[in-house]
């Protein structure tokens, strides 16, 4: 295990009373991750994206074997080059051919060996550059930024399991506070609270699920989380109730951020804007529909895919990630039209829709709600064992009536169909993925 890498996991198995006197002697700042960090955070905004897409693309055809196979002596002058002749890639193609994808005379030395989540069947193993934190950290720490965040502690509520002695870790470098997601209840919630409160932590970074459920805990126990600052939610999407409950109700302020293991797309929200501000500089981002074709317009729900910016020893370009969106059709109000902007990210293409008795499909957008319901229940996730069904796990609360039971299956047939078999099901918890993230929808329909 690399330096980074132990600062990242390794150091937080520390003893918590060393770690808390290693935490409270950090007031570097920036300086903690480094020279090339600082360099690049300064002129994140002034990179030649599309100066960075045709030298990287120029670079895989002549250094990587994959494209020197197809493209032979192509040169790539410009983007338009590149979507006319640079072909997309999925999963199934990298590993097919992953040999063929590490870059000549690539020094193993200098690389890590990582996996994707694996969501949709066997995980891809890609090689990153052991480097790869300054990336991506300098991005989202530039989109925290606008938050008002300044290298301030975090409370990490994530896909940690602690040991049963241990009511959270503490990592002094990176400033974070560990907690057991899968460990929340009443009881634990308090015990979160009580460590935030102590240290003055302000920000929880969290998978949506996660935070919900832990403010959820703290609204039924009273406990007062006006000094919680903002909820830095990754790594799923983020579902209308949990939004409202967290933003409008307790007041929190939401940034949500979209990122995935192969590097290629960073793309984060503002204060002004729920909608994902799609990183230039970090990577070249597209849309394709089903049949290949690329997206421009907005409103028009397609596959993202992305190219790396950064990655030499494992170049991907135009890869399909799997993940789901459109562009929005508005800027933003602070940042105008710097950023192309994508409504909600939903994972792969079977997870998003809900397969109707006719034949059809219906997106799982289309099942949105109006933002009273929400004040009734405490969970909402869908699941769909059959076409033409749909099971609606619910977690009720003490304001539920048999109105809100009428009147969600009156939705879900207009958005399904009058002869869908919508079933309502109260239950105490959400399915949660081995891995500590929630689904929205479960689907177990196979097309």
């Amino acid at each position: 295990m690399n330096i980074a890498d132990y600062i990242k996991t390794g150091i937080n198995e520390w003893p918590n009373w060393f770690n808390r006197i290693l935490w409270r002697c950090n007031i570097f700042g920036p300086f903690v991750y480094g020279g090339s960090y600082r360099k690049l955070l300064e002129r994140i905004d002034d990179v030649d994206a599309e100066k960075r897409l045709i030298d990287m693309a120029n670079y895989a055809i002549s250094h990587v074997p994959y494209y020197r196979n197809r493209y032979g002596n192509l040169h790539i002058g410009t983007i338009d080059d590149f979507k006319k002749h640079i072909r997309f890639i999925d999963k199934d193609e990298v590993m097919s051919h992953w040999d063929e994808f590490v870059a000549d005379d690539t020094d193993l030395n200098t690389c890590v060996t990582g996996t994707t989540g694996g969501s949709s069947g066997k995980p891809m193993k890609i090689l990153m550059p052991r480097s790869r934190y300054v990336h991506s950290l300098a991005f989202w720490h530039k989109e925290m930024k606008w938050y008002g965040w300044n290298y301030d502690t975090r409370a990490v509520i994530r896909n940690h399991r602690l040991k049963p002695d241990r009511d959270y870790m503490v990592n002094p470098i990176l400033k974070e506070f560990i907690f057991d997601a899968f460990r929340m209840n009443g009881e634990y919630a308090l015990k979160v609270w009580s460590v935030m409160k102590r240290y003055g932590i302000r920000y929880i970074h969290a998978y949506p699920s996660a935070a919900y459920q832990f403010l959820k805990y703290c609204r039924q126990l009273d406990l007062d989380t006006s000094f919680i600052k903002l909820c830095i939610l990754t790594s799923e999407s983020v579902t209308p109730e949990q939004r409202y409950f967290i933003k409008q109700e307790l007041n929190i302020d939401i940034y949500s951020s979209y990122g995935h293991s192969e590097k290629l797309i960073m793309a984060g929200s503002c204060p002004a804007s729920d909608k994902y501000h799609v990183e230039p500089a970090y990577g070249y981002c597209e849309l394709v529909d089903r049949e290949g074709n690329v997206i421009d317009k907005p409103g028009v729900f397609g596959e993202l895919a992305g190219t790396t910016f950064f990655n030499k020893c494992f170049p991907l370009l135009r890869y399909r990630t799997g993940d789901y969106t459109s562009y929005a059709d508005s800027d933003c109000t602070i940042h105008g039209n710097d950023y192309r902007l994508l409504n909600d990210i939903d994972g792969h293409w079977d997870k998003t829709l809900i397969y109707r008795s006719d034949g059809g499909y219906t997106s799982l957008t289309a099942l949105n709600l109006h933002s009273d319901i929400f004040e009734h229940i405490d969970g909402l996730q869908y699941l769909q064992e059959r076409i033409g069904a749909l099971t609606v796990l619910i977690i009720p609360n003490d304001k539920y009536r048999d109105e809100d039971s009428a009147f969600l299956i009156r939705h879900y047939k207009g958005a399904l169909g009058e002869d869908a078999d919508i079933e309502l099901r109260f239950v105490d918890k959400l399915i949660i993925q081995s891995n500590g993230k929630f689904q929205q929808l479960i689907s177990k329909i196979k097309v």
